[in-house]
């Protein structure tokens, strides 16, 4: 049996606490007991009740600091990305992103400007397009490594009227000091995740209400990825706040991960599996993956095809006709995954209302019901949002 932790000794006295403190007001300190947060969804602006969500897109960046950090070569290795060599390619990537290269970026090529998410007068412009076709929460997944930014978030939330859930947690390797990581404990990075959790981010007040996106591109998982996987699985069965997955080239890898957090104790009935467009032609892997309880997220959409291209929308949305005919309408979740610049409107791409504007219709002439539209971007985003209870006390080893 591990240690017990000092979490889990004040866990039982959550429920003599108030479970709607409005962000910004004094918040448990570190050390003192959990909220319990059941029945409730934890915004920038605060806990709401589910009924306040609408229609929600589940893992989308309003802001991120996308570029590869330091830009040593060590960096550019770690993160997967090639750095452009020649004076063509280097002058690309060093120029701010306009008309002159935005094909070219399109199409593939390195530019940092495309990195980088910051502008809040653009964000809104960009989220109102979600909000004007009926939409009403984002989840945004920026986690540590991505610089994510709470105060920018609430501000774009209070100006547009917008719902908007915080990610925790850490990237993925390559986008943090992986040195910090392998040198703490699970514990440690557990306590951190509840913090943002319970108090907030650093001194901001403002709380995460999911955790992640947690970052997994190891093909097999890699140790430091193991790690974040578990520390992520405590923190939620300890919060109550549900999981989102970064899965990216460790598709085929989700049942060892998924049996990671349910070590931890994780509920898999709270877990998201983003990044699942690559798996959208393989239906009995997918029923596999449900079968465990988790959620499917299809959050790749509207990006412009090119000849890397291997899953296409119509594959998507076909493998959700499919999924729906097998019974699993309750666990598909819908989104975009905007985290450049060239998927913005204000840049030609198609931006963050891509989903309802175009996606649903398309899903609506297969054959897809209102019903089955309306569970799918109402009703599973809600389930998934809503905190249930803390489980207090270790999980045996």
């Amino acid at each position: 049996m591990r240690r017990i932790h000092w979490l889990a000794l004040v866990v039982g006295c959550a429920a003599l606490l108030w479970s709607t403190v409005p962000a910004g007001s004094q918040a448990p300190a570190a050390s003192g007991p959990i909220p319990d947060m059941t029945g409730k969804v934890l915004t920038v602006n605060g806990p709401i009740n589910p009924d306040q969500l609408g229609t929600t897109i589940t893992h989308e960046h309003v802001f991120i600091d996308f570029t590869v950090p330091d830009e040593t070569p060590e960096r550019w290795a770690a993160t997967g990305r090639t750095k452009p060599v020649g004076a063509t390619a280097v002058g690309v990537y060093n120029a701010p992103l306009g008309l002159d290269i935005l094909g070219a970026v399109s199409l593939g090529a390195v530019n940092r400007d495309n990195w980088l998410l910051l502008d809040e007068t653009v964000a809104i412009r960009e989220v109102m397009e979600f909000k004007e076709r009926g939409g009403g929460t984002i989840v945004d997944t920026t986690s540590i490594g991505l610089k994510r930014d709470p105060l920018a978030l609430r501000r774009v939330a209070s100006a547009t009227g917008l719902n908007i859930v915080m990610g925790a947690s850490w990237y993925r390797k390559g986008w943090f000091d992986d040195s910090e990581i392998e040198r703490r404990s699970v514990e440690s990075l557990a306590d951190e995740i509840v913090r943002d959790v319970t108090v907030g981010v650093g001194e901001t007040g403002i709380r995460s209400g999911i955790i992640g996106e947690v970052g997994t591109v190891g093909n097999p998982l890699v140790p430091l990825e193991a790690k974040i996987i578990s520390e992520s699985g405590r923190a939620s069965r300890l919060t109550g706040a549900a999981v989102t997955l970064h899965t990216s080239a460790a598709l085929k890898e989700q049942p060892k991960i998924l049996d990671l957090l349910a070590q931890e104790g994780a509920d898999l009935r709270r877990v998201i599996v983003g990044h699942s467009n690559a798996l959208a032609t393989d239906i009995a892997f997918m029923k596999q993956l449900l079968d465990r309880g988790v959620y499917i997220q299809f959050d790749l959409l509207g990006r412009s095809p090119t000849v890397r291209t291997r899953i296409t929308d119509t594959d998507v949305a076909k493998g959700i006709v499919e999924l729906i005919k097998a019974g699993y309408n309750d666990r598909i979740l819908l989104s975009q995954d905007v985290c450049t610049k060239v998927q913005l409107k204000s840049f030609g791409g198609s931006g963050y209302s891509f989903v309802v504007e175009q996606f649903i219709p398309y899903l609506k002439r297969l054959g897809v019901t209102d019903a089955q539209v309306n569970t799918i971007m109402v009703e599973n985003p809600r389930r998934a949002l809503t905190f249930v209870a803390p489980v207090p006390g270790e999980v045996a080893s």
